[in-house]
């Protein structure tokens, strides 16, 4: 991630995050259009899954510049994600989702920079997510 894209994602980040509430929700719900098998690995009360999805976004946001820091963090997040039942398949839907709602709900929505930006923030993260996951023994995750 170049730091103009880190720049990208902050700046927009910052216009969005006062909507976080917003956000989460449409994230949610566009996700769920998307991939209804995947409603099924969710509470049926997302308020605490939101308040999850917003701190850990304004985590990555804002350590952008602390790679090492935030791939740590995600390659947990990951194993954990797999022990709740998520493949590498779902990473797709769920970046396509926070695009969506990303677009959606950022005031003046993103430029072509700013979606750019987040998609490669997205993939960076959901692929150290999916490669800490794969290293797990296979008995640790669920099916």
């Amino acid at each position: 991630m170049t730091p103009d894209e880190a720049r990208h994602v902050t700046v927009s980040f910052g216009r969005v995050f006062p909507f976080r509430k917003k956000l989460t929700t449409v994230f949610y719900q566009t996700l769920f259009e998307l991939a209804p098998e995947a409603r099924p690995l969710f509470p049926d009360d997302l308020t605490g899954q939101k308040d999850k999805l917003a701190n850990t976004l304004n985590l990555v946001v804002t350590n952008l510049t602390k790679l090492d820091t935030i791939l740590r963090a995600v390659s947990t997040l990951g194993q954990r994600h797999a022990g709740y039942g998520a493949t590498p398949g779902h990473y797709e839907v769920v970046g396509v989702a926070l695009i969506t709602a990303l677009k959606k709900v950022t005031p003046a929505g993103l430029t072509p920079a700013e979606e750019s930006a987040w998609v490669t923030a997205y993939n960076l993260i959901s692929d150290a997510m999916i490669k800490a996951a794969a290293q797990m023994p296979p008995e640790s995750k669920t099916a």
